[in-house]
């Protein structure tokens, strides 16, 4: 869901997070206050989601106003590090690793899947036996 990081919007989105796979928390390399505001998106998802339930990427755009640049992609990759995220910069007007962006997010799906497969359910197998219940077959 594009929000396009408005205040308004942000009482409703609890219900779009309910569900979803990924997240991509998006801002402008040459605007601050995006990156500040996509810290406060990233409280509010960590609220509302558990981060092994949800792939996150923290995406700086407008990596064709590099001389306008206000955040740096040092500043970009060390939030992400910390919080776990995947990091990118990307440009949407020059499409700069736009589909890498998404590629990344589907493979780390496709890592977290594989890991849930293989790994065990902390109870076991359960095997039920149908043929010994004795339940009935009518209803009185």
């Amino acid at each position: 869901w594009d929000t396009a990081g408005q205040e308004k919007y942000q009482s409703v989105c609890h219900l779009y997070y309910r569900g979803a796979h990924a997240a991509l928390l998006v801002y402008d390399i040459a605007n601050k206050q995006t990156f500040s505001r996509a810290k406060l998106w990233l409280e509010e998802l960590e609220k509302n989601v558990l981060p092994d339930e949800i792939v996150i990427a923290l995406v700086g755009n407008k990596t064709d106003l590099a001389a306008e640049r206000e955040v740096t992609t040092e500043e970009g990759e060390e939030f992400a590090q910390t919080k776990g995220l995947l990091f990118m910069e990307t440009s949407a007007k020059s499409n700069h690793q736009v589909n890498d962006v998404f590629m990344g997010v589907v493979q780390e799906l496709l890592r977290r899947e594989k890991e849930k497969a293989s790994t065990p359910s902390p109870r076991g197998r359960l095997a039920v036996d149908l043929r010994a219940s004795g339940a009935r077959t009518r209803c009185c």
